[in-house]
């Protein structure tokens, strides 16, 4: 090759067009809408009972001791918060009055122990409730791992070729990573929200006006962090598809077993580029979403901000003009301190806990949707060996697609018989064999073994069911050999091997 080939190459390689970009990838129907998209702040709020007590049965499911354990600490957690504030309303008054400094403190001395004693207790609550955490939280992850991983591999093998389901399943993975938070959530947010009732009862009690003050102060703070949960679900929810198409270019481009057909076929740099653009995706979309959190977080800061001086300007003002007196105002600012530190948890934790509804519901959604695509077969055996499987005018068609896959076919194959199966890409012939194993069930005609109907179990000559529109199943279940040798095939409503027929 002379110079000017090599430059001309080189030239034509500079202008060669980058590949197309990914396409956007969206869907219709059911799935296609944001569950959160029409829903008010009220009834975003609302589902925490809702959550929280599946929460609990989850965990009651899994370590009821534990359950009671936790129960128990955040119930001894409010009682010594309550110990605390009344002995330190207790100390005040005598370390306040007039007289010796000792007189005053071996005056104050028993309402000291009281704190010191409730400190203790309120610590001890916390560290045997952060145990009972740990003790659920492995196997609560452990056990909605294997729910999904299950609930994936019973499901009727045409399940993979509805739009959105693997979208679906990336959604409910979700799900189960938050499983290795919630139940400390869920703990911390109860524990915060008894600490928050029980020092707003007695700043209640010292003086009625603080508590509606502080709860302006922090209100804003909560209605940002769930508008800041609802902003993140969003971007969430609208990047499952790229994520999951990512996801694959990953694992094509990594695995070794393609890897040498990667190479091969010169597909590098069109997965990278389609890895590269995906990424890139996700992140403007991710990015866009930032002036969004960070107005909600300054108008909801400031405005709490201001409510928050009000309180401090109101306890200041209650304390100079003598309408409380100095030991119930000291009081009061631990109190203050107390039901702030409270209410900022529960605000945070209220958040994380609802930000979890989110996942959990996804998660449960997925896992009722692969139930109702689960086998379920009728129970016939099948002699063996397989002598004959018999197709009869069998028609498949995928979910959502214009024509089918398989159209009127009709085919005998015998013991001994050899077999191929012919055809261009996307002819349908993956789609047959699927068929003829009993792992697809034909929208009309017959799949036989030995005259066992693959989708009904029903041997010839009795009553078939109506047919049903193409694209809907007929049935559900697989067909398996328990014994390719000597024992007999059935029909069955459970998990097994891939499903095959004897050799032919």
């Amino acid at each position: 090759m002379t110079s000017v080939d090599t430059k001309n190459t080189r030239a034509a390689q500079a202008v060669t067009p980058p590949p197309p970009p990914p396409a956007e990838i969206t869907y219709t129907g059911e799935y296609s809408v944001n569950p959160l998209g029409e829903v008010s702040f009220r009834k975003l709020c609302a589902q925490l009972p809702s959550v929280l007590r599946r929460i609990t049965r989850m965990s009651w499911d899994i370590d009821r001791r534990a359950v009671l354990l936790l129960v128990a600490c955040q119930l001894v957690t409010g009682v010594a918060a309550a110990v605390l504030l009344t002995a330190t309303a207790g100390a005040m008054r005598p370390i306040l009055a007039g007289g010796a400094i000792t007189d005053r403190l071996h005056q104050a001395l028993p309402a000291l122990l009281l704190v010191a004693g409730a400190a203790a207790l309120t610590r001890a609550a916390g560290a045997l409730a952060t145990y009972a955490s740990r003790r659920i939280t492995p196997k609560l992850t452990t056990a909605t791992d294997t729910a999904l991983v299950e609930a994936v591999c019973r499901v009727e093998a045409a399940a993979y070729a509805v739009d959105g389901f693997a979208d679906r399943q990336e959604a409910a993975e979700m799900g189960v990573l938050r499983t290795h938070v919630m139940v400390t959530d869920a703990q911390r947010f109860m524990s915060a929200l008894i600490r928050m009732v029980t020092a707003g009862g007695v700043l209640s009690v010292l003086n009625v006006l603080m508590l509606p003050l502080l709860l302006l102060a922090v209100l804003p703070a909560g209605i940002g962090a769930v508008l800041t949960a609802r902003v993140d679900y969003e971007i969430h929810y609208a990047n499952i598809a790229d994520r999951n198409v990512r996801g694959m270019m990953r694992w094509w481009s990594t695995t070794p077993k393609y890897g040498d057909e990667v190479r091969a076929n010169g597909m590098t740099d069109y997965l990278l580029y389609w890895y590269r653009s995906l990424s890139q995706r996700v992140d403007r979309r991710t990015l866009a979403a930032a002036p969004r959190t960070l107005r909600i977080a300054l108008v909801s800061s400031f405005t709490g901000g201001v409510f928050l001086v009000a309180t401090w300007a109101a306890l200041a003002w209650l304390a100079v003009t003598g309408r409380v007196a100095l030991a119930i105002a000291a009081t009061a600012v631990v109190a203050v301190q107390t039901t702030l530190a409270a209410l900022s948890q529960v605000i945070v934790n209220g958040a994380a806990v609802f930000h979890t509804s989110l996942y959990l519901s996804d998660m449960q959604a997925f896992l009722d949707d692969a139930g109702e695509r689960a086998p379920q077969r009728g129970e016939l055996a099948v002699s063996a060996p397989v002598e004959e499987i018999r197709l009869t005018e069998v028609t498949y068609q995928y979910p959502g697609k214009d024509r089918p896959a398989v159209d009127g076919v009709s085919l005998t194959l015998r013991r001994g018989e050899i077999v191929a199966i012919v055809g261009v890409n996307g002819s349908g012939k993956s789609t047959l064999t699927r068929l003829i194993t009993g792992i697809y069930l034909a929208d009309n005609g017959r799949v036989t073994w030995n005259g066992a109907d693959t989708a009904s179990g029903i041997a010839p000559g009795q009553h078939q069911p109506q047919e049903q529109p193409p694209g809907t199943g007929r049935g559900r279940g697989i067909l398996r050999d328990r014994d390719p040798a000597h024992g007999p095939a059935r029909v069955g409503a459970g998990p097994g091997p891939p499903p095959r027929p004897d050799r032919l």
